[in-house]
């Protein structure tokens, strides 16, 4: 498990740089449900609205202990992804930080 962390952050930090925004995003959503992390902190673009729903349902799958999304205010979020629950949301300003756990 360890050489395969090793090689996903290689590749995140050789690779990525080269790829159009979507396309970074859209690597690290599938990169997720293979490595193991006990705290996952999204953060996509905005503009990207079904990028939650790809990376969220992923790690609902295969989850982590706790999951941190933030979003726009007037993005509702669902309430549970696979064995994932929110269990609280956070308002700042027009940002939200929605937090998940099994």
């Amino acid at each position: 498990m360890k050489s395969f962390k090793l090689a996903v952050r290689t590749f995140l930090r050789i690779a990525l740089p080269y790829f159009r925004s979507e396309q970074r995003w859209q690597a690290r959503a599938l990169l997720l449900g293979g490595i193991g992390a006990d705290i996952v902190f999204l953060d996509p673009p905005y503009a990207l609205e079904g990028e939650y729903e790809t990376a969220l349902t992923k790690l609902g799958a295969r989850p982590p202990k706790l999951v941190i999304v933030q979003h726009d205010v007037r993005r509702k979020l669902e309430p549970a992804y696979g064995t994932l629950s929110q269990t609280r949301v956070l308002r700042q300003g027009d940002n939200c930080l929605s937090f998940y756990a099994q």
